[in-house]
């Protein structure tokens, strides 16, 4: 286990141009439970973190926040990857689900059982659930940190969910070495709710599939 200490709540202005909106994801028994193994709940909390213009930008790009998210128009929220190997710092928020349908339900669900990055919050006759917490995992104060959910359904339906697509990334990666080749799944983009810097209104952004490599491909050609 290790700790990641959430932002604290800011108390200065809060100024679109000055830093980001940060989503953090947790997992914890529900109030008068103390057992971690039985169904839990999930909670969901919002913090601004203030960003200098020469520091890096925290939607992942590598360059400084004065050069890329600082000047755009639109805030884009992002969420914390501590844990996730080889990844480090933040990325932009970017709800997504995959699905893998006709599965052999008995040995996914055996597979994943074994995986020490993840915990299995319910195990019933309709479904199986599991969050993916890291090796190891991320202790907050608020509950153990949760990186995106796997979800079996008694129709050998599997269900996989991320609020972004490095999250997602490192979900199908995990599914790849425990279950094996589980062929093309359906991606779902939820749209992604950002604050228009000039207004102060939200906008409501609907996401679009990653282009294929054939398909970048070709743009490049033209």
């Amino acid at each position: 286990m290790s700790m990641f200490k959430t932002p604290e709540t800011y108390k200065g202005p809060i100024d679109p141009d000055g830093g980001f909106l940060c989503f953090v994801t947790c997992w914890r028994p529900r109030a008068g439970e103390d057992d971690a193994d039985t169904p839990g709940e999930k909670l969901q909390m919002s913090s601004y973190i203030p960003v200098a213009p020469d520091h890096v930008c925290l939607c992942g790009s590598g360059k400084t926040f004065g050069a890329c998210c600082q000047p755009k128009r639109l805030w884009y929220p992002v969420c914390p990857n501590p844990g996730i190997p080889g990844e480090v710092g933040y990325s932009l928020l970017k709800v997504q689900s995959a699905t893998f349908t006709n599965v052999d339900g008995a040995s996914v669900r055996a597979a994943l059982m074994d995986d020490l990055r993840l915990h299995c919050a319910e195990d019933t006759l309709e479904r199986a659930f599991w969050i993916y917490e890291g090796a190891p995992f991320i202790q907050t104060p608020h509950g153990i940190m949760c990186f995106g959910d796997i979800e079996l359904q008694h129709n050998h339906t599997l269900h996989i969910t991320a609020l972004s697509a490095l999250r997602m990334r490192i979900l199908l990666e995990l599914l790849r070495e425990d279950c094996g080749d589980l062929g093309r799944p359906k991606m779902k983009y939820d749209p992604v709710q950002v604050i228009d810097k000039r207004t102060g209104k939200s906008v409501t952004l609907q996401q679009e599939a990653p282009a294929s490599p054939a398909a970048r491909g070709r743009r490049r050609k033209r």
